[in-house]
């Protein structure tokens, strides 16, 4: 059981300086380059944390072309990890990376075809914290 996004990138910004960025915005910054054919540019990024592996890459989704990187979280396999917990903790990292300006996609399954839920950060000026992200299923 796995879960993942994908995220479109900041003006001008690489891979490399995304991952760089998660630091921030997830608290993950013990990051390791890899390298694997199973990757684009064949290569990614690996963080584990809380019993779970997060793969940072090049994003190679043939339906959802218009994202740039993928995150990948699958928990570490000596760990047992519910659907539900991998599927909240796609939702809040969503969340927090629309709260710093970025659009995430995740996928409502591996399927093709079967949509996803879509976290945007949202315009509007002096609002909470959850009216600062708009959220569409697409």
């Amino acid at each position: 059981m796995a879960g993942n996004l994908f995220i479109k990138k900041m003006k001008g910004q690489s891979l490399d300086s995304f991952v760089v960025a998660l630091s921030d915005v997830i608290g993950c910054d013990r990051w390791e380059l890899r390298e694997s054919s199973n990757y684009a540019e064949d290569r990614y990024f690996r963080c584990s944390v809380l019993g779970v592996e997060i793969a940072a890459s090049i994003a190679d989704s043939s339906e959802f072309t218009e994202y740039d990187f993928s995150l990948w979280f699958e928990p570490i396999a000596s760990y047992s990890a519910e659907k539900a917990f991998i599927d909240g903790l796609a939702d809040c990292t969503a969340r927090q990376l629309a709260l710093n300006g970025y659009v995430t996609l995740r996928p409502h399954s591996d399927r093709k075809g079967s949509g996803g839920t879509t976290y945007r950060p949202s315009t509007a000026q002096d609002v909470s914290l959850r009216e600062r992200i708009f959220i569409e299923e697409i």
